[in-house]
């Protein structure tokens, strides 16, 4: 970790192996091999594609609730970026509208019940987002890195929105999860 003249932190060499565990299994006291255990955000895509609207509704499905930050929209705009190649629409994009929310969402300050929720983001993708594709493993790195580099505590949001394009990667790599 480095950091830029402005503070803010930046990362490099982000692996998205990092977000599932191995571990060895054993069955009546038979070894069975290493299993890979999955996120809360792979649990959301399981029967899903997994592409990166794909990952932006899992992570909407496992923290919707949460108040849009800094953090989510730098990791929605990284997504939208690579899943439309580049063309956001300013007025009419998940990008601008994760930005006003947190721009709304730092003017109300302490009443959390006001704010505007991930979830809320979210539930406009597919009107919004009209190109896709899967997620590759530079995406997922991407997003990550996008997310840590904004993230006051120096990592991904358990469930959010890199965590979910994460996972979306592994889910491509490995469908028989």
């Amino acid at each position: 970790m480095t950091a830029s003249k402005d503070g803010a932190n930046s990362f490099t060499n982000i692996s998205v192996e990092e977000h599932f565990s191995v571990s060895q299994s054993t069955s009546g006291g038979q070894f069975v091999g290493p299993t890979e255990e999955i996120s809360t955000a792979a649990d959301a895509l399981i029967g899903r594609s997994a592409t990166l609207t794909e990952a932006l509704k899992a992570a909407a499905i496992n923290v919707g609730h949460k108040p849009v930050e800094t953090t989510d929209l730098a990791a929605i705009k990284e997504l939208e970026a690579r899943a439309t190649g580049g063309k956001i629409e300013r007025g009419d994009s998940v990008t601008s509208m994760a930005n006003e929310a947190v721009a709304r969402n730092k003017k109300i300050g302490k009443e959390d019940d006001k704010k505007i929720r991930l979830r809320d983001i979210v539930a406009e993708i597919d009107v919004r987002v009209t190109r896709d594709r899967s997620v590759t493993s530079e995406d997922a790195e991407a997003v990550v890195q996008a997310e840590l580099n904004h993230s006051p505590y120096n990592h991904v949001i358990p469930g959010g929105v890199a965590e979910s394009v994460a996972a979306a990667y592994k889910l491509n790599r490995s469908p028989s999860m």
